[in-house]
């Protein structure tokens, strides 16, 4: 008798657990969280910019933006999920009728053909339950398992990119943004992502597709700048000094007059204009070094403005030297503490994936 009313108990039980996920829901394991892994991305993101501020590597402005940013995308993903939630009320009746009828089924079965006087089977050791925290490689797993199996969702594609650029994977970073691209359409800011992921894939050269997209970015969008600056760039590295004069004096049309961006803008004019009239030559690869240590050395020992430490930072990105690079950033930030002077250099770190450490 006590063996039915145990059966029972447990048949209870599981018909209680079949419906709450047949009508839409799901039980959770200690540790897990009902989210999908945008959600925890994000909600990751939003953990990092309250340690920042804490530390005080973002100022409050900065930080209250970043919150607010981070809290749109928040809302936007649950307002989505929320959406699909709609319209599973009709369906819960008869997933109800059929967690009756299995537990009807079980309970008749077992009576015949059940052996309730057996021993019971030892159980297998439990594998550890994974932990609760969640670390930026554990949210893009998450991501590609949920993309594997949706590969169509736009806005997982939109979300692991940046992911991917940030912890230096920018083969697959340019796969992401090219699957944005083809499910929602080009726009320069993408053109541009994807130009940016594909020349750090190639150590830093723009030749070749890079350009082909920054130059479709930037007919696009005749105000864009970021594809514009690296036009510039590339025609400057190439010897093409026409161009590069062409392409610089437009990108300085686009400034106000107190961006830091155009410091290297007009420096670049210069160089091109001068070189057109043959008073100085392109560099080799070994004067351009020289001339990049040259600059680091004296920013170490006097100090600078914040544009030259943003061309510093570049040079050693564009040379590959992605560990200087970050030496670079780290004194610029001890250099300049405030977030606020930085903006330049901060999204150069960011897109290329350097930390803001202490």
């Amino acid at each position: 008798m006590l063996f039915w009313l145990l059966a029972l108990l447990v048949t209870a039980i599981a018909c209680a657990a079949l419906y709450y996920a047949g009508a839409g829901r799901r039980t959770m394991a200690p540790g897990e969280t009902d989210e999908s892994p945008e959600l925890a991305h994000l909600r990751l993101q939003l953990r990092e910019i309250e340690s920042d501020a804490a530390l005080g590597r973002l100022e409050p402005a900065e930080a209250v933006a970043a919150r607010a940013e981070v809290a749109r995308e928040v809302m936007r993903v649950k307002a989505e999920a929320t959406a699909k939630a709609i319209g599973k009320a009709p369906r819960q009746l008869l997933v109800g009728v059929a967690v009756a009828a299995t537990a009807v089924l079980s309970v008749g079965v077992y009576a015949a053909i059940g052996r309730p006087e057996l021993p019971a089977l030892p159980l297998e050791t439990r594998a550890d339950m994974p932990p609760t925290e969640m670390t930026l490689d554990t949210a893009v797993a998450q991501i590609e398992k949920r993309l594997q199996q949706t590969p169509d969702e736009l806005q997982g594609w939109t979300v692991i990119a940046p992911a991917y650029m940030q912890l230096g994977r920018y083969g697959d970073a340019a796969n992401a943004l090219r699957k944005v691209i083809a499910l929602d359409g080009a726009t320069a800011d993408r053109e541009t992502d994807l130009g940016e992921a594909l020349m750090l894939g190639a150590g830093g050269s723009a030749s070749g597709e890079p350009l082909t997209l920054f130059e479709s970015a930037a007919a696009r969008d005749p105000a864009h700048v970021r594809s514009r600056y690296y036009i510039a760039g590339e025609a400057m590295q190439r010897g093409d000094f026409e161009t590069a004069k062409v392409a610089w004096e437009a990108l300085i049309v686009l400034g106000q007059g107190d961006e830091s961006w155009l410091a290297d803008a007009r420096a670049g004019l210069e160089a091109a204009v001068a070189s057109l009239n043959g008073d100085i030559q392109l560099p080799d690869d070994t004067a351009v070094a020289a001339m990049v240590d040259g600059l680091a050395a004296r920013l170490t020992q006097d100090g600078g403005t914040i544009e030259e430490w943003t061309r510093l930072v570049r040079s050693r990105l564009v040379q590959g030297q992605d560990e200087l690079a970050q030496e670079a950033y780290d004194t610029a930030r001890k250099a300049y503490p405030d977030a606020s002077v930085r903006t330049e250099l901060d999204v150069l770190a960011a897109d290329n994936g350097l930390v803001a450490s202490n």
